[in-house]
C-alpha cells in the first residue's frame, strides 16, 4: 500500500498548476488593466485631439471606457511586485503634463492645438477639418532659428569658456569606476590626504596628469597657439618662394655690416680640475625651437649663433648674454635640418648659411646682402655622374682649399656612401674631387698645414667604424699623405681636431693655424686624444667618463678644453682639460640643466659654450677664463 503523502501528491499537484494559471491570467489582467488606465489617465488630462485614418476627428475622455473596476489591495501589492511602484512614474508624469500643457497654452505656433469643451471645441473641430494631416506635424531639425537672440550673463558665458576646454569625449564609465590608491606605494602619493583610500576613474586620471606634470613640465610650445612657421603662412606673398623670413632682416644686415666682433683675448694658461663658469639666459629663450637641436653654429667673427633642427626652421640669434635677441629665421618647406654651419669665404666678401637634411640636396643661403625681403636660396645638388656616391647630403663641413691652379675658394666636405667624401665647390657647388676609404665611414674632419706667403695646405681626416684612419691632402689633388690606427678602438662613431683652424673654428685665410689636437670618440664611450705635434702616431690618453656613444666633440679656440657628449643619456657631458687630460670636477653638476644633449659649441673666441639638447633648448653659459 503506498502512503498517504503519495497518494495525495496528484491532487496537489494539480491543484498548485491550476493556481498558477489563475495566477498567469490575473497579472494579465492588471497588466492590461494598467495600460487602459494609464491611457485614460493621460488622455483626460491632456485633452487632445488626434488625427484619423478618415479624417480628423476628436478623441475625448468618453471615447476611452472609465467604467474599469479599481484594483484591490491584492492587485495593488501584486502589481508593485511585478511591476514597481509607480507613484513616482505617476507623480513625474503628472509633472510633466503640467508643464507641457502651459507651454501649450502660452504659444501661438504650435503643431498641436489645445482642445477645450463646449462650444469652443466645435470651432476647434471645424478649424482642425480645414487641416492638412502634413501640417499636424513638423521635423524637429535641432534649433529653432527663428527665436530671438537670448542675452548670456556671467554664468552663461563661464559655461561656455569651460565646455570650450572639454575634452572632445568623455566616459560615463569613469565616474563609476572606483581605484583603490592606498593599496600601492605608487598610487599612494596621489592621496590628498591621508584619510582618502578610494577614487572614481574620473578623479584618478586628473590625479595621475597632474603628477606627470610636477614630473614634466608642460612645454611652452605646446600653449603657444601662434606658430611662426606655419606652412600655411610660407609663400603667401609669392607662390614660387619656399623659404620666408620671420623677423627682422634689416637687423641682421646691420649686425653683418657692423664693426661689432668677439674681443680679442690674450691666451692664458688654464688651471686643472677647477672650472670658472656661468650660465647665463638660454641662447633661443626668446624663440625656442619646437624639435630638439640638432645643429649649432658659431659666426666667424660677429657674435651670432645658428641653431637648425627637425621643425625645418633655421634661427639666428644676437648673443649678448643678456637678451639673446632672434635676429632672423628660415623656414625650409620639406627639409628637416640635420646639419647647418656659418661658412664666410677666405676673402671675407662672401657669408652664407649652409644647411642639410636627409635629402639628396643642399640649400645655400646668402647672407652678404640680408636687406631683401625674402631670403636668396640655392639648392645644391649638382654632382655630375657621382649621385650613386651622395645618397644624402645630411652631413657636411666646410673649409678653405687653395690649390695653384684655382687659387683660394671655400670648399663642401659631404659624407656619402660606401666610403666616399665628395669634395664641392662652396660658391659654385660644383664637385671638384672624390676621396674613398674602406669599410664604412664613420667619420672626418679638417686641418691646415700653414705655408708661406698665406698659403696653406688642407687636410683631410677620414675614420672608419674600425678605428683606420686616413689623411689626405686635398691640395695635392687627394693623395693619401699617411693611413694610420686608432689603437684599441671599436665602433668609432666620431672625429674632431682642436686648438686651430677647423670646420667649427674656420678663421680668415690669413689667421690659419695647424690643429695639435686630434680626439676619437666610439660606441663605449671612450675617447681616444693624440697630439698632433708629435711625429709618431701614440696615444696621449683616454677618458673614459661616459659610457654611452659619443656623439658630439668641440674644441675650445686654443685647444685648452674639450668638450665630449652623448645623446645616448641625459646629462651625458663632460669638459676636459686637454694640457693636463683630466675632467673639470667642478661642472657640470647634478642640478645642471642639461637634457639629452644634442649638439654643442664654443664660440670663436673660447668666450661663450653652447648646448642643445632634445627638448629644444640652446643652454648657453659663460667660461670667464676668456673674458
Amino acid at each position: 500500500m503506498l502512503p498517504t503523502f503519495l497518494m495525495l501528491a496528484p491532487a496537489f499537484f494539480t491543484s498548485l498548476n491550476s493556481k498558477r494559471s489563475r495566477l498567469f491570467q490575473h497579472l494579465k489582467n492588471v497588466k492590461e488593466n494598467f495600460k487602459a488606465h494609464l491611457i485614460s489617465s493621460h488622455l483626460a488630462k491632456r485633452k487632445l485631439y488626434l488625427p484619423s485614418t478618415t479624417g480628423i476627428a476628436r478623441m475625448s475622455t468618453a471615447a476611452v471606457s472609465n467604467t474599469t473596476i479599481p484594483p484591490d489591495d491584492e492587485e495593488i501589492a501584486l502589481s508593485k511586485l511585478v511591476f514597481g511602484d509607480t507613484a513616482d512614474f505617476y507623480e513625474a508624469l503628472a509633472r510633466v503634463d503640467i508643464g507641457q500643457d502651459e507651454d501649450l497654452s502660452d504659444g501661438e505656433d504650435v503643431d498641436m492645438i489645445e482642445a477645450s469643451s463646449g462650444d469652443e471645441g466645435a470651432s476647434d473641430d471645424d478649424d482642425l477639418n480645414r487641416v492638412h494631416d502634413d501640417q499636424l506635424f513638423f521635423v524637429d531639425d535641432g534649433e529653432n532659428l527663428d527665436d530671438p537672440p537670448i542675452e548670456k550673463g556671467v554664468s552663461d558665458m563661464e559655461s561656455d569658456s569651460d565646455s570650450s576646454s572639454e575634452a572632445a569625449w568623455s566616459d560615463s564609465e569613469d565616474e563609476r569606476i572606483s581605484f583603490a590608491i592606498s593599496s600601492s606605494n605608487k598610487t599612494k602619493k596621489l592621496r590628498k590626504s591621508y584619510v582618502e583610500s578610494t577614487l572614481n576613474g574620473k578623479e584618478y586620471v586628473m590625479r595621475l596628469r597632474s603628477q606627470f606634470e610636477k614630473i614634466f613640465p608642460r612645454p611652452k610650445w605646446a600653449d603657444d597657439s601662434g606658430d611662426e612657421h606655419s606652412p600655411s603662412d610660407v609663400g603667401s606673398d609669392d607662390e614660387e618662394s619656399d623659404q620666408v623670413i620671420n623677423g627682422d632682416v634689416h637687423a641682421l644686415s646691420k649686425i653683418l655690416q657692423s664693426t661689432s666682433a668677439y674681443k680679442d683675448v690674450s691666451t692664458v694658461v688654464l688651471a686643472p680640475k677647477i672650472l670658472d663658469i656661468t650660465r647665463l639666459k638660454d641662447a633661443n629663450s626668446q624663440r625656442p625651437s619646437h624639435s630638439g637641436i640638432q645643429s649649432l653654429s658659431f659666426h666667424p667673427s660677429k657674435p651670432l649663433l645658428l641653431s637648425g633642427g627637425y621643425d625645418r626652421t633655421l634661427r639666428i640669434y644676437h648673443i649678448d648674454g643678456k637678451n639673446n635677441h632672434l635676429v632672423t629665421s628660415v623656414y625650409l618647406t620639406g627639409t628637416p635640418v640635420q646639419t647647418c654651419t656659418f661658412y664666410v669665404s677666405p676673402s671675407q666678401t662672401e657669408q652664407k648659411v649652409f644647411s642639410a637634411g636627409r635629402r639628396r640636396y643642399m640649400h645655400s643661403w646668402d647672407i652678404s646682402n640680408a636687406s631683401s625681403q625674402y631670403a636668396k636660396i640655392e639648392k645644391i645638388s649638382r654632382l655630375y655622374g657621382h649621385e650613386q656616391t651622395q645618397r644624402s647630403f645630411e652631413k657636411f663641413k666646410v673649409g678653405h682649399l687653395y690649390t695653384p691652379e684655382s687659387g683660394l675658394h671655400g670648399i663642401i666636405f659631404l659624407q656619402g656612401n660606401n666610403g666616399w667624401i665628395n669634395i664641392l665647390h662652396a660658391t659654385t657647388g660644383v664637385w671638384l674631387a672624390g676621396c674613398k676609404i674602406e669599410g664604412v665611414l664613420a667619420d672626418f674632419c679638417i686641418d691646415y698645414i700653414p705655408l708661406k706667403m698665406g698659403k696653406f695646405r688642407t687636410i683631410l681626416i677620414v675614420v672608419n667604424s674600425y678605428g683606420q684612419v686616413w689623411e689626405f691632402d686635398v691640395s695635392n689633388k687627394a693623395q693619401v699623405l699617411k693611413k694610420w690606427e686608432d689603437s684599441g678602438s671599436v665602433g668609432i662613431t666620431t672625429i674632431q681636431v682642436g686648438g686651430g683652424t677647423s670646420s667649427a673654428q674656420l678663421s680668415p685665410f690669413n689667421e690659419v693655424r695647424p690643429n695639435r689636437w686630434l680626439a676619437i670618440g666610439s660606441e663605449s664611450g671612450f675617447v681616444h686624444v693624440y697630439d698632433r705635434n708629435s711625429s709618431s702616431n701614440k696615444l696621449s690618453f683616454a677618458l673614459d667618463q661616459l659610457t654611452t656613444s659619443i656623439s658630439s666633440l668641440a674644441f675650445s679656440f686654443d685647444g685648452q678644453i674639450m668638450c665630449m657628449a652623448s645623446r645616448a643619456s641625459k646629462d651625458a657631458l663632460r669638459l676636459v682639460h686637454l694640457p693636463s687630460g683630466t675632467v673639470f670636477s667642478n661642472w657640470p653638476t647634478s642640478g645642471t640643466p642639461l637634457g639629452k644633449v644634442t649638439s654643442v659649441a664654443f664660440s670663436p673666441r673660447g668666450g661663450f659654450l653652447a648646448v642643445g639638447n632634445e627638448q629644444g633648448k640652446v643652454r648657453l653659459w659663460k667660461l670667464n677664463h676668456y673674458t
